[in-house]
């Protein structure tokens, strides 16, 4: 096989690695938490994820450079993901991550936990994690030699949690005996949850405020913000949300008015300003929810306030 055809292999072969690490499981296994799991708000993040019945998943997104042989390859990759219950499947690859695979301690591609900080922030636990990568087992025929970086940052209540995964850094290794090396990063974000499977009911309004997590699908830096939902009337309910990262412009104009069917919203198209969320708990305290705007990928919780 020649060069060329070997960095075209490895760039296929790249685009099963994004979709991998970006599942639950996939990111690191049930073990990498392990040191952690005494403290309460770990604790409750396992419990929630274990009694997930929905998932949901905007897409992923892979960005590449890499060279063999002195042939060099760079592109991007995307999958957006359509999502029933506690199943996505990938519109482009048909891959499936179903809500089981978060808490699967038999799925690991390889990954070592090297920080976690614990935290809070508007009402909800939080997590920021990093992790050094061997991913060999990912890719069949691929021998990875430096792995990119890990990093995943949580945000969880009572009902429901959203999780951000990213890739960053440099990758070397061989395929078919060819030594390759260069660059990935990649994007996911899912939420997971006890869905509450009918609408907010009543008279009068309604406010949900929280946090959110973003990616920049160009330079894949995390972006911090807030989230907050509105429904105008609790009869005739439709949503409005609210996604403020100060210094980036992320809402969508369809954002501030969703129709909601049994719980659960959904508008716009992955790339462009999809936006997909479920509220959570018996009395729809939380609201969880995941977006892409092409520009960004990410993922908010909110609190009932009103």
């Amino acid at each position: 096989m020649n060069a060329s055809r070997r960095v075209g292999t490895l760039a296929a072969a790249l685009g099963i690695l994004f979709l991998c690490a970006c599942g639950g499981g996939g990111g690191g296994g049930g073990d990498e938490f392990a040191q952690l799991r005494s403290d309460p708000s770990i604790v409750r993040l396992g419990g929630i994820l274990e009694r997930a019945d929905t998932l949901l998943i905007p897409s992923a997104h892979l960005d590449y450079s890499l060279t063999a042989q002195g042939q060099p390859a760079r592109g991007r990759l995307a999958d957006s993901f359509t999502c029933a219950g506690p199943r996505c499947v990938g519109n482009n690859s048909g891959t499936v991550f179903t809500v089981t695979e978060l808490t699967d301690p038999s799925i690991d591609i390889g990954v070592t936990l090297t920080e976690v900080t614990l935290g809070s922030r508007g009402g909800f636990d939080t997590f920021a994690a990093s992790a050094d990568t061997d991913l060999s087992d990912a890719i069949p025929g691929i021998t990875i030699t430096d792995g990119p970086s890990a990093y995943s940052y949580g945000l969880w209540g009572q009902y429901g949690a959203v999780l951000l995964q990213i890739l960053d850094g440099p990758m070397s290794g061989q395929i078919q005996g060819v030594s390759f090396t260069g660059d990935i990063k990649t994007a996911t974000v899912y939420a997971v949850g006890d869905a509450a499977g009918t609408n907010p009911a009543g008279m009068g309004n309604a406010t949900w405020s929280g946090i959110a997590e973003a990616a920049s699908t160009s330079t894949f830096e995390r972006r911090e913000g807030t989230a907050t939902l509105t429904i105008a009337d609790l009869s005739q309910p439709r949503v409005g949300v609210d996604i403020n990262i100060t210094g980036f412009d992320i809402n969508q104009t369809g954002w501030a008015d969703i129709p909601l069917t049994n719980g659960r919203f959904a508008t716009g198209r992955v790339g462009s300003d999809r936006m997909e969320g479920q509220f959570y708990g018996p009395s729809h305290g939380e609201a969880y929810g995941v977006f892409d705007t092409g520009a960004y990928v990410g993922g908010f919780g909110a609190k009932r306030t009103q």
